[in-house]
C-alpha cells in the first residue's frame, strides 16, 4: 500500500493547473485564429463583390455608351431622312405642275387634232387664193421679169394640181414665192430683156421705186412711170448707164440722181 507525499499531491495539482492554462491559451489562439480567418475570408468575399460590381458596372456603361452612340447615328439618319424627304416632296410637287401642264398640253393637241380635217378642208382654197391674189399682184406691179413671175405662178398652179405634191410642200412653195416676191422690193438688179420690138436692151431694177431700161449703145433711156414707159434720155443717160454698171458689180455703189415715179401715178 502506497502512500501519498503530501507535497507530491501538491505538485500535481499545480502541474494540473498549469496544463490547464496551457490548454486554454491555446483554445483561446485557435479560436482567435479562427476568427481572423473567418473575417479575412469575408472580406476576400466583400473585395470579390466590389470587383464584380465594377465590371458589371463598366460593362453596364459600355453598354449605356454604345447605346448613346447608336442613338446619335440614328438621330443623325433620321434627319438625313427628313431633309430627304423635304428634297423629294419640293420634288414631287414640281413634276406635278409639269404632269399638270402636260396634261393641258395633251388636251389641246387632242382637240387640234380634231379640228385637222376641218383644216385640211380649208387650206386648199386658201392656197388656191394666194396664188391668185399673188398673180394679180405680178400684173398689177412694175413689169420687171414678168415671163419669169408669171412662170412661178403657173408652177404653182402645176402644184395644186399634181396627186404627188402634199399639202404642207404646197403651202411651203406658196410661202416661197411669196418670200421671192418680197426680197424683189429689197434689192437693186440688171438684166438683159427683150422690148416688145425685139430689142434687146439693159433693164435695171431698184427696188419697186425705179424700173429702168438702156439701149446698148445708150442712145435711148426711159423710166417706167407706173403704167407706161417715159422717155428720160439726155438728163437721166449717165445715172441710168450707172445704176446698170452698179447693179452688175462692175462699179462701186455711189449716189445717184435718178427718176423716181410717186406711188399712184
Amino acid at each position: 500500500m502506497a502512500l501519498l507525499n503530501p507535497c507530491g499531491q501538491k505538485m500535481d495539482k499545480a502541474k494540473v493547473k498549469r496544463i490547464a492554462v496551457s490548454t486554454a491559451a491555446v483554445a483561446s489562439i485557435l479560436l482567435g485564429a479562427t476568427v481572423a480567418n473567418a473575417q479575412d475570408q469575408r472580406l476576400k468575399s466583400i473585395v470579390d463583390e466590389v470587383n464584380e460590381a465594377n465590371k458589371l458596372a463598366i460593362q453596364s456603361q459600355q453598354t449605356i455608351d454604345g447605346v448613346a452612340d447608336a442613338t446619335q447615328r440614328l438621330f443623325g439618319d433620321y434627319r438625313g431622312v427628313l431633309k430627304t424627304n423635304a428634297g423629294l416632296e419640293a420634288y414631287n410637287a414640281q413634276q406635278n405642275r409639269v404632269i399638270t401642264k402636260q396634261l393641258e398640253e395633251i388636251e389641246k393637241i387632242k382637240t387640234s387634232i380634231g379640228q385637222i380635217d376641218e383644216i385640211k378642208r380649208q387650206i386648199t382654197p386658201l392656197m388656191l387664193d394666194m396664188i391668185n391674189n399673188l398673180e394679180d399682184f405680178i400684173n398689177a406691179d412694175v413689169p420687171f421679169l414678168l415671163e419669169e413671175r408669171l412662170d412661178r405662178i403657173q408652177s404653182l398652179r402645176d402644184a395644186m394640181d399634181d396627186p404627188n405634191v402634199s399639202d404642207p410642200e404646197r403651202f411651203r412653195i406658196v410661202l416661197e414665192a411669196y418670200k421671192t416676191e418680197v426680197q424683189y422690193g429689197r434689192t437693186f438688179f440688171a438684166y438683159e430683156g427683150a422690148l416688145d420690138d425685139g430689142r434687146t436692151v439693159n433693164f435695171v431694177r431698184l427696188g419697186r421705186v425705179g424700173f429702168y431700161y438702156q439701149t446698148k449703145d445708150t442712145t435711148e433711156t426711159r423710166a417706167w412711170d407706173g403704167s407706161q414707159w417715159v422717155d428720160v434720155s439726155g438728163e437721166f443717160t449717165t445715172p441710168v448707164r450707172q445704176l446698170i454698171r452698179m447693179a452688175q458689180r462692175r462699179t462701186q455703189s455711189d449716189v445717184t440722181v435718178l427718176p423716181i415715179s410717186a406711188p399712184g401715178n
